[in-house]
């Protein structure tokens, strides 16, 4: 990927660099005006990708740089401004890039020694499992055919995913050795068009899952929130997109997500966590040091005390962010339901409901992903759901009573092909 700007000349002013602002680039874009900093974006994710997430993503940029080697970029960055505040990771492919470039300024940052293990899944599982964390037992494949073997090792079910993934894109439950053929025709590139080098072939972990939210400052954690992942029936799933709401608070879950954090040396920002609470007991699924994705930061910022781009901005400046002295207070219980196309590809023929779901006190906001006569392909991941919706209750039970009446509510006819 070539590096180009929009600005060739030299900012002589102090800036922030966010790497990767994508999906959440628009609002960490504002909170950076607010503070008056102009922004410089650096993009790693290959440029088909970055159009297709968010055509309009350098609006807003002051220069704007385009590369895949953090090295290469920080060579550049430094002729394009010399004075760099804060370097962001603010998008899952800019956690590694991010800490390279930190190092490279001495800005804040998390230790660029276990910054590959923050967002690699390879060195991810094996950090975790020299620093005594569990995870499940996994084996790294780059040769497809070898899957059969490394699938008899581990035993079934299991489950197949690129190392650099993330949204549960290519990723594959394992049933029986026959589903094994069909990984063989899965996208080559990752979520983000990195091409695939390497395989993670791991045991699948029968259990609830979780997200745990957290948020570093100077090495003190604080537990943001913790998500429930809620399947329509208990088999097993490789998207574990259906209902994702806030659980209630779970001792053992986030004290192993606090020995989680101490073991990846996070000790600023945000960071997001997926555990599977097996027979074993919890085992670490993946760690990513940015804020969540799927939009929660949004329903953070309207229905809690927390400011997450401003408190993230805070702590890569250097500076004391405002949840370091007041955890966040909620103003609801928050939720969000994913309307799918389990089946094969087709035509989407019917979608009703949406006016009547928007009426209903708690919906926040509804993402509609698809219209009548779109060809819909098999939700499998993050953002080829046909409809998401946001929601807010007053508690627990009432959320999962909204939860229902909006799946009562929405009716999707596809015509197969």
């Amino acid at each position: 990927m070539s590096t180009t700007t929009h600005q060739p000349v030299t900012i002589g002013e102090p800036v922030v660099v966010l790497v990767d602002p994508v999906l959440n680039g628009r609002p960490f874009k504002d909170a950076c005006a607010e503070l008056g900093y102009p922004v410089v974006g650096v993009y790693t994710i290959a440029p088909t990708s970055l159009n297709r997430m968010s055509a309009d993503h350098a609006d807003g940029d002051a220069a704007t740089l385009y590369g895949s080697e953090p090295i290469d970029l920080a060579g550049r960055l430094d002729t394009l401004a010399p004075k760099v505040h804060a370097i962001v990771p603010a998008t899952e492919p800019a956690v590694h890039s991010a800490a390279v470039l930190a190092d490279t300024r001495a800005v804040p940052g998390n230790p660029l020694g276990t910054a590959r293990a923050r967002r690699d899944k390879r060195a991810m599982r094996a950090l975790a499992a020299a620093r005594g964390v569990p995870v499940p037992r996994y084996e790294v494949v780059r040769d497809l055919r070898r899957l059969p073997e490394a699938a008899a090792r581990i035993g079934l079910p299991l489950i197949v995913k690129p190392a650099t993934g993330a949204g549960s894109h290519n990723v594959f439950l394992v049933t029986d050795t026959g589903r094994l053929s069909a990984i063989a025709g899965a996208d080559p590139c990752d979520l983000f068009g990195n091409p695939i080098d390497e395989w993670l072939v791991e045991e699948y972990v029968r259990g609830t899952e979780y997200a745990i939210n957290t948020f570093s400052h100077d090495g003190r954690h604080t537990i943001l929130d913790v998500w429930e992942y809620r399947l329509p029936d208990a088999g097993d799933y490789d998207n574990p997109y259906w209902d994702f709401v806030q659980a209630e608070p779970d001792p053992v879950i986030e004290e192993f997500a606090l020995r989680v954090l101490d073991a990846f040396e996070i000790r600023l920002g945000p960071c997001h966590i997926e555990v599977k609470t097996g027979e074993r007991g919890p085992a670490l699924i993946e760690i990513g040091a940015r804020l969540p994705g799927a939009g929660i930061p949004r329903l953070w910022e309207r229905h809690s005390t927390f400011r997450p781009y401003h408190d993230t901005l805070a702590v890569y400046l250097g500076r004391e962010p405002a949840i370091a002295t007041a955890p966040p207070r909620f103003a609801a219980r928050l939720g969000m339901s994913f309307v799918r196309n389990d089946g094969p590809p087709g035509i989407l023929c019917r979608l009703t409901g949406l006016d009547e779901v928007r009426r209903l006190p708690g919906v926040d906001t509804v993402f509609q992903q698809a219209r009548v006569g779109d060809l819909v392909p098999t939700t499998r991941d993050l953002g080829t759901e046909l409809v998401k919706v946001h929601l807010t209750a007053p508690d627990g039970p009432a959320l999962t009573r909204l939860i229902a009446r909006v799946r009562e509510l929405i009716t999707v006819d596809i015509e197969h092909e």
